[in-house]
């Protein structure tokens, strides 16, 4: 390989993790962690070389997925000035589809080691649901919501099995309400800055077809039944929850306060979305070490 090709090798794996936003990724890890962990410590899991191999396994699925969904928003990325290696141009789709191939082959090949091939087929198909038409689920709100709260389930639950134990009741409450964090609250504040390039592209978003102050309210609204619901849930039924559905009831409580700012802030709520969803994750790792 020349000094050439191997430089412009190493530019489309660069390009490609930041296609993949890093930020997404490791929230994509913690929920496997939190899988694992509340199998470990919850159920008859144990941490071994499957569980090590099983995150691998995630990683290669979750960055085969955003991939090919920046590959597949092309257009209205451009139309909403994104800056990232696809849509502006540094990183060819050709390339990042042979990206996404390499990634979903590696996903399936250390699944078959950690026993998680079930559950990598099935991101990967979710991945495609969201992102490739006819499907493109993407393309509505509420199709989109159904797809990312799947996609979450199959994270925590992939990193229950790396364990060989299971989710408990309290394990899968939390992993439950978690995922409908994204599919109610991030799904609809990720579009508030979207809504031009949504438009264009001819999406059906809750904020293109609603208005972005109905979508506003609907987020802003489920935010706050989420993170109250599931701490009144570890209050009365299982504490060991407290951990993380703290963190997403405060969380909630300011997301909701930043969906009433003006619409100039338009990247407030999102933002107030992933930080708490960090938070709530973390917190919920902490409390499983200290049980």
């Amino acid at each position: 390989m020349s000094d050439s090709s191997y430089h412009r090798f190493l530019r489309v794996l660069r390009d490609s993790f930041l296609e993949s936003r890093p930020v997404v990724q490791f929230v994509f890890a913690l929920r496997f962690l939190v899988g694992a962990l509340c199998a470990v410590r919850l159920s008859s899991g144990e941490i071994s070389f499957a569980a090590f191999t099983g995150m691998c396994a995630w990683v290669c699925a979750v960055m085969s997925a955003y991939v090919l969904n920046g590959a597949m928003d092309v257009t209205e990325d451009r139309a909403n000035g994104s800056r990232r290696p696809i849509a502006s141009g540094r990183l060819p789709v050709r390339s990042a589809l042979t990206v996404v191939r390499v990634l979903a082959g590696l996903s399936l090949l250390v699944g078959v080691l950690s026993g998680l091939w079930w559950l990598a087929i099935a991101f990967a198909v979710l991945g495609c649901a969201y992102s490739v038409p006819p499907v493109a689920a993407k393309r509505n709100s509420a199709t989109a919501g159904l797809v990312v709260i799947a996609m979450g389930l199959t994270t925590y639950l992939a990193g229950a099995v790396s364990t060989g134990g299971r989710l408990t009741a309290a394990g899968f409450l939390f992993c439950l309400v978690m995922s409908l964090w994204m599919g109610f609250v991030g799904a609809i504040t990720k579009d508030l800055s979207d809504v031009h390039g949504d438009a264009v592209s001819g999406r059906r978003t809750l904020a293109v077809v609603k208005g972005e102050r109905f979508a506003r309210f609907f987020a802003g609204a489920a935010a706050v039944a989420l993170g109250g619901g599931a701490m009144a849930a570890a209050v009365l039924l299982q504490p060991v929850l407290l951990g993380g559905t703290v963190p997403l009831a405060a969380g909630a409580v300011w997301l909701a306060v930043r969906c009433l700012r003006p619409a100039a802030d338009r990247r407030g709520p999102y933002r107030a979305f992933m930080v708490t969803q960090y938070a709530a994750n973390i917190g919920m790792l902490a409390g499983l070490l200290l049980l």
